[in-house]
């Protein structure tokens, strides 16, 4: 929709760290199914990148569990670009590389960020990787660190994660992107829509 509304191609990034969402209720593979079945990728104009990882357990066929893996979204479904190995999602060296890397193989005229996980906004910034759980979470510090260093301005950058919509997160982003999305309450852990059919709500909330 943002590149047919644009004329422009557009690459969406989207970095699903699983951690217990995924492992004990099968969150991260329920937006994994519904990205499938929206039919967004209809042409050349708009491409999806996704890196997975974070989790003990991924509970989707063919994803591997404790590792990180990249992915594009086609038509017919998921395509894996590449295996990572053991990555600490949780880091912002992971998170620059991951945006590297899109930016390097999937160039477009305009770019979108989603990141999955828990959240806890100013006080502790996003995520954690379960299978790093001593390393904690990314601060707002250094999500900054990153996106700097990958160095490409976004349309969007948005938080599919509980409690991120802080002004310290806004103005963090003030260079990076365009528009923030984020919410300000906590999320259910099912995140957002992905589809125009809403399904059934789970509430076991992110934080």
């Amino acid at each position: 929709a943002f590149a047919e509304a644009a004329g422009d191609t557009f690459t969406l990034m989207i970095y699903l760290c699983g951690t217990d969402l995924e492992s004990r209720a099968g969150m991260a593979t329920s937006d994994l199914t519904e990205m499938v079945k929206s039919g967004v990728v209809k042409n050349g104009d708009l491409t999806i990148y996704i890196q997975t990882g974070g989790t003990s357990r991924w509970q989707t066929s063919g994803i591997a569990s404790r590792k990180a893996e990249r992915w594009t979204l086609s038509k017919s479904g998921l395509k894996q670009q590449e295996s990572l190995g053991s990555v600490n999602m949780g880091d912002d060296v992971a998170l620059q590389d991951f945006l590297e890397y899109g930016f390097e193989n999937f160039p477009a005229d305009r770019y979108g960020l989603i990141m999955w996980d828990h959240g806890g906004g100013s006080v502790s910034g996003y995520g954690y990787d379960e299978t790093n759980t001593l390393s904690g979470s990314m601060d707002l510090a250094e999500i900054d660190k990153a996106l700097t260093n990958a160095g490409v301005k976004f349309d969007f950058i948005g938080f599919d994660a509980c409690l991120m919509a802080t002004a310290e997160t806004a103005l963090m982003l003030n260079d990076h992107a365009d528009y923030m999305i984020a919410s300000e309450e906590t999320e259910p852990g099912i995140g957002w829509y992905y589809t125009n059919q809403k399904g059934k709500l789970q509430y076991i909330n992110k934080i």
